[in-house]
């Protein structure tokens, strides 16, 4: 009798073990479906059980982007855009190069604070784009003027549009006709070297 019931109790012993065995295989098989893992716990998301941190996981760049458009901020592939605009002859100056590393993670009012002489003209997270009205000439262009007697080539500054001296010439002012004394006083405005070169050629002539 007694055998009788101890058998019954280590059959029962091995059909729990058995029961439990296969419960925890069915589960871990249910984990690797997503969409029947999904019915059973619709709260859980795959991404918080797997150690997998390839799984679910957005890269750091991707986390980074994520972050620039919800708070508008600029980022590591940010671009900066910069327009000067010559009141003068009218031209724009555009140049755009990666964003400095000083300036990713600055916000739109932080951008205007450090540029405080430029329009912020556009501004997203890829590109910053800044407009600035210089009164002056561009660096296209090339003015002759006179200086205690004798003529020299100015060039104007691309971010002032300050004339910078190019060359001082040894053409004396009285050399030239009245009419030309008077346009060169109020300054002659060519548009490269060549044209310089050609008008030297035909007052010395």
């Amino acid at each position: 009798m007694f055998f009788r019931v101890l058998r019954k109790r280590i059959i029962w012993v091995i059909g729990m073990i058995l029961l439990l065995t296969i419960a925890v295989f069915s589960y871990g098989y249910i984990k690797k479906i997503p969409n029947i893992y999904d019915r059973i716990h619709p709260n859980v998301s795959l991404a918080e059980e797997t150690s997998d941190p390839h799984i679910g996981r957005n890269t750091d760049k991707e986390i980074a982007h994520m972050l620039s458009v919800e708070t508008n901020i600029t980022i590591l592939e940010s671009t900066m855009k910069l327009e000067r605009f010559y009141l003068s002859c009218g031209h724009t100056l555009d140049e755009e190069h990666p964003i400095e590393s000083c300036y990713i993670g600055k916000t739109e009012e932080e951008l205007h604070t450090l540029f405080p002489k430029w329009q912020v003209k556009r501004f997203v997270p890829e590109q910053v784009v800044l407009r600035m009205e210089i009164s002056g000439y561009c660096p296209d262009h090339y003015i002759i003027r006179e200086e205690d007697g004798y003529l020299i080539i100015f060039r104007a500054d691309k971010d002032t549009g300050i004339p910078l001296v190019v060359e001082a010439l040894e053409i004396s002012l009285d050399q030239l006709s009245t009419e030309l004394q008077k346009q060169i006083r109020e300054g002659i405005v060519v548009d490269n070297m060549e044209a310089v070169e050609q008008l030297l050629e035909n007052w010395e002539s």
